[in-house]
């Protein structure tokens, strides 16, 4: 009859030393890719979320989706109905449309003029130069933070163009949308602060650029190489 050997005290002990070890130094890489993928998530989220509101614009549902993200639920969604558009699109425009001033604008409203996304929507609305619907499906995320805080313009064939003058970031060509940061590592204010002008490298940034065509374009900060690298 075969006898069972049991283990020593020293035996587990040291069993339970190598998984400890093993343990210190797997930890942080998990941590690490678990972080990373969150992150990766909400902003592919966010992608999606633009995608969505694109294919709705170019299948007539409305005329202009207007899309802010913000930190602290900053985030907001207003629409421009065709009607509206069509009252924008006048020539000559409604006098209002051009806050009564229409020679300034050459007979044309303020949006038909300028050709871009408006910065006072709010202000517009309340006014009745531009009438904006407010949504309730707007972005929202605690898991990241976004700077700056800023909207972008949706219109068919992208008539509108997309967003303001947009920021610079080193080692990204042209101008950019949004950079958006993790709330791990990064903050709201301060030395970590997530900001498209501060020299705090932190991982699990990401930068979204929006072409004048409304195309999409991401691109990830590499820290180990410290660059930018289009996903």
């Amino acid at each position: 009859m075969m006898k069972t050997k049991a283990f020593t005290i020293l035996e587990i002990l040291v069993v339970l030393f190598i998984i400890g070890i093993i343990a210190i130094f797997a930890f942080p890489n998990i941590s690490k890719w678990s972080e990373e993928r969150e992150v990766r998530k909400e902003v592919n989220s966010l992608i999606d979320y633009l995608k969505e509101k694109k294919s709705e614009v170019d299948a007539g549902k409305y005329a202009i989706s207007l899309i802010r993200v913000g930190n602290n639920n900053g985030g907001a969604w207003w629409t421009m109905s065709n009607q509206e558009w069509n009252r924008q699109m006048k020539v000559p425009a409604p006098a209002v449309t051009a806050q009564n001033n229409l020679a300034r604008y050459n007979n044309k409203s303020i949006l038909n003029h300028s050709r871009s996304c408006p910065g006072s929507y709010e202000g517009y609305n309340s006014a009745g130069t531009q009438y904006w619907t407010k949504q309730s499906t707007a972005f929202n995320s605690s898991e990241i933070i976004f700077t700056p805080n800023v909207h972008m313009c949706i219109s068919k064939d992208a008539l509108i163009h997309p967003f303001g003058s947009g920021e610079t970031f080193k080692g990204i060509p042209g101008k950019s949308w949004v950079m958006i940061c993790s709330t791990k590592n990064t903050s709201q204010s301060g030395s970590k602060r997530c900001h498209y002008n501060m020299s705090y490298k932190a991982d699990y940034r990401y930068v979204i650029q929006i072409t004048r065509g409304l195309d999409f374009v991401l691109y990830k900060y590499i820290k180990g190489q410290d660059k930018w690298v289009k996903q």
